[in-house]
């Protein structure tokens, strides 16, 4: 019963640690890359669908990203979805097309990145504390009730505690990393 309480959690904190690194992928700088768009998510049928589903995704130049539409229909839905998302793109309809300008990139814009970066990672960081409160209220309530004894307790709490700081100084890593690649660029 303890060893699924603690391979729950660190469940929950490895998804969040993989959620954490995708959202960071969305702060860039540099050439144009298809996989800023991977997280735009547009209205089809009533169905929330990746945008890379419903059009062909591609390269125009360093800063440059194009894309064609299969549904035509849904040009100006997907151009005000781009244009809400954080990404601060520059969105052109052309012909059939639309046409993403990646903003040069100068010390504000940088500055504005590493504050999201770290933004998300507080965030993160946030989450996977409460994901340890939550399980050890459970820890808590089974040694209350007298499921668990003292000891169980004590070195399961200190399990957890241990995928906290590993999940912890995870997302430090990556948000330094991610820090040093947006200053360094």
């Amino acid at each position: 019963m303890l060893k699924k309480i603690i391979e729950k959690n660190n469940k929950h904190m490895e998804k969040i640690y993989k959620n954490f690194k995708k959202d960071i992928n969305k702060f860039f700088i540099g050439p144009a890359s298809t996989n800023i768009l991977d997280n735009i998510l547009i209205n089809y049928h009533g169905v929330n669908t990746k945008l890379n589903k419903l059009s062909h995704i591609t390269i125009r130049n360093y800063n440059t990203i194009k894309v064609n539409l299969f549904d035509i229909s849904l040009i100006k839905e997907v151009k005000n979805t781009i244009l809400k998302s954080k990404l601060n793109l520059n969105v052109m309809i052309s012909n059939k097309d639309i046409i993403i300008i990646l903003p040069k990139i100068n010390e504000d814009r940088r500055k504005e990145l590493i504050k999201n970066v770290n933004f998300e990672s507080e965030k993160n960081k946030i989450g996977i504390r409460k994901i340890r409160r939550i399980f050890n209220l459970k820890i808590k309530n089974l040694f209350k009730n007298k499921i668990i004894n003292l000891d169980e307790k004590n070195q399961t709490t200190k399990e957890i505690q241990k995928f906290t700081d590993k999940y912890v100084e995870k997302i430090n890593l990556k948000s330094i990393n991610k820090i040093k690649n947006l200053i360094k660029i």
